[in-house]
């Protein structure tokens, strides 16, 4: 009798594994973007701890003009390596601290809006001045960045607020916050960024990420004043502005980068026009923020706010997919000249 010999028994397959490279896969679709290419956190910020002189740093934020916006070929086209924003943090962070010891220790309610300013300013503003910096191009001055982050602040908060007033999305909770705002604050972008010079994708992704930081400055400002007035507790009111800093990076910031991104992809170097809001590659990928946002605002359970935290890394991962393709648009527009200059010759 012919013995019979079995198959080896296939090795289990890693389901987590299967279902998570599943997500990204459509998580890229979404956001029409690639796997990045020789990314590492680490030598991103790598300059971080690093010494940089005066004369450096005067050096470093003199751009952006007609006169100060370096020649298309020598954009480097490399991966940043962001470290400014690191000193804004610490720098507006002290202060904060300041506010908070003072407070504390001198019992004086004068301090108060100090306090509840610089503690919602210190994150937000840090996060502008990595995306700043993110802007390989530089050709956007910082004063305007400033400008968008006050003026597309406060303008997108007036455009959601509309939305709430004339929209009937009650039903879906706080949940609603995920469609409202995220279309609030992408129209602020789009009413406020009108020239046609800042035609790249980093360039869209700056001016969402001052407009959203601007948006979460302002909206942790009126928490932690309405918590105040609500606890009559400033520790209550610092816990609830410390856990938001936490949060910020994952929020407000990284969404609006995402949707002005998208939207600058498609407008290019043309004027904003309102079809471009319908435009079947801008619609996928502003889902993406929105359905993050949803999800934060969702009733799920989150322990250690685990489920912000996760939105967040799933966020910032759309973002850098994003800087990777900015970055190869300006890499393929430096050939385009070069291979022009050759053929003039």
């Amino acid at each position: 009798m012919t013995p019979v010999i079995k198959a080896p028994n296939p090795p289990p397959s890693n389901q987590a594994s299967d279902i998570f490279e599943s997500m990204r896969r459509q998580l890229q679709t979404l956001a029409g973007t690639e796997d990045l290419e020789g990314f590492s956190l680490k030598e991103m910020f790598s300059q971080v701890f690093r010494h940089h002189t005066d004369e450096e740093l005067d050096d470093y934020f003199i751009v952006g003009t007609y006169r100060t916006t370096p020649p298309l070929e020598l954009v480097e086209v490399g991966w940043p390596k962001p470290w400014f924003f690191a000193r804004v943090l610490l720098f507006v962070g002290v202060v904060y601290l300041g506010f908070s010891f003072a407070t504390t220790e001198f019992n004086n309610m004068n301090l108060i809006p100090g306090l509840i300013m610089m503690g919602s300013l210190a994150v937000p503003l840090a996060t502008v001045f990595l995306f700043f910096e993110l802007n390989t191009p530089r050709n956007v001055p910082l004063p305007r960045v400033l400008t968008f982050f006050c003026a597309g602040g406060i303008a997108s908060l007036i455009v959601s607020l509309i939305g709430y007033d004339i929209t009937s999305l009650g039903w879906l909770g706080d949940m609603q916050a995920g469609i409202i705002e995220e279309i609030g604050k992408v129209l602020a972008v789009a009413l406020l960024v009108r020239s046609v010079r800042y035609k790249y994708i980093l360039n869209g992704m700056l001016f969402g990420a001052a407009v959203g930081a601007g948006f979460a400055a302002f909206e942790t400002a009126g928490y932690a004043f309405r918590d105040l007035l609500a606890s009559r507790s400033v520790e209550d009111m610092t816990t609830l502005i410390r856990l938001r800093a936490f949060l910020t990076p994952f929020g407000h910031v990284a969404w609006t980068a995402i949707a002005a991104g998208a939207l600058w992809r498609v407008k290019g170097d043309r004027p904003f026009e309102p079809r471009m809001l319908f435009d079947k590659h801008f619609l996928k990928t502003i889902s993406i923020p929105i359905v993050l946002h949803m999800i934060w605002d969702s009733p799920l359970p989150s322990p250690f706010f685990s489920v912000q935290i996760g939105v967040g890394i799933v966020g910032w991962y759309v973002v850098f997919g994003l800087v990777q393709e900015g970055l190869h648009q300006v890499k393929n527009e430096q050939l385009s000249v070069l291979k022009l200059r050759l053929e003039a010759r």
